[in-house]
């Protein structure tokens, strides 16, 4: 009896964690509308655009980001509640990481159809090019005059014609194409393992060996949802968390611890030969996102 008594504390006060745990992510993670995955420029998961614009945009972004390394997303989604557009958007730059690795090029324009609202979200390193102001101008200038007449294809190109220009305004290291969308899947592998070892040394000094590794793996796993993974990542990143928590807290791997100011209301078309190869070719650079842009309506 004595010794099942600390083993029925332990498992005890593991079930009081995850049902705090749990509590907690229903309150902040219950419902949130979910990151798409990124497969083009132009992720009109809301099919706010006509499909020959969307086409022409797509190809034009696509050979943009090609040519200059900087890269412009678009991103159109029917709701977000009950997220606001700047929570929303800060989950997608992070998940999608648009803009090069160290640079962070990369911008997002954010469309919610129901709530009428729109967002701007702008990387690290071109906040110089597009600061907070400029980014609330072309929201507010040149983007909800078109679509408060309904013409969203000409919204979104007179958008991305403003963020060419301010971008092209800015002196950024030039584009190798030898470094053309580098997976960022090493940064991601370096903080699981961070993130493993922190968790698993922690759960572990009070749940014991066992129940502290499941007990990381259940935070790496609702960690993954609030970050927008899908379910099947997140079960993945628990499982691989149990796992090398396990494996990690053995003698056999460690012994011991230890821009211009003109007119900003601009039209142009993108004419587009050919289409937009989707075949699994885009993806974010790598790019970090530290809270830059402005929100918006019409």
């Amino acid at each position: 009896m004595e010794i099942r008594k600390p083993m029925q504390s332990a498992l005890q006060r593991l079930g009081i964690f995850f049902a705090m745990m749990l509590a907690c992510f229903n309150l902040f993670a219950a419902d949130l509308a979910p990151v798409p995955a990124l497969t083009a420029p132009v992720m009109d998961t809301a099919n706010m655009m006509t499909p020959q614009a969307r086409q022409e945009l797509n190809t034009h972004l696509l050979q943009y980001s090609r040519e200059k390394g900087s890269q412009i997303m678009i991103l159109t989604v029917p709701t977000i509640e009950p997220e606001t557009t700047f929570d929303y958007a800060t989950r997608v730059m992070q998940t999608w990481q648009p803009g090069r690795k160290d640079i962070s090029d990369g911008v997002l324009l954010l469309l919610v159809r129901d709530e009428r609202k729109t967002h701007l979200a702008v990387g690290r390193g071109l906040e110089g090019a597009i600061p907070d102001v400029y980014a609330k101008r072309i929201l507010e200038d040149v983007l909800r005059p078109y679509l408060r007449e309904g013409k969203t294809d000409e919204g979104i190109t007179a958008v991305v014609v403003q963020l060419e220009k301010l971008i092209a305004g800015e002196e950024l290291p030039e584009f190798n194409t030898s470094d053309t969308h580098k997976s960022s899947g090493g940064n991601n592998s370096i903080l699981l393992l961070f993130a493993i070892l922190f968790f698993g040394n922690f759960f572990k000094a009070i749940f014991g060996r066992i129940l502290g590794s499941i007990a990381s793996g259940g935070v790496l796993f609702l960690l993954s949802l609030l970050l927008g993974f899908g379910l099947i990542t997140a079960l993945i990143s628990a499982f691989i968390a149990v796992i090398l928590s396990l494996i990690i807290g053995s003698n056999t791997f460690i012994s011991g611890g230890g821009g211009g100011s003109g007119g900003w209301r601009g039209g142009g078309g993108f004419g587009g030969g050919g289409g937009f190869g989707g075949g699994g070719g885009f993806s974010g650079g790598g790019g970090s996102f530290g809270g830059g842009g402005a929100s918006g309506g019409w």
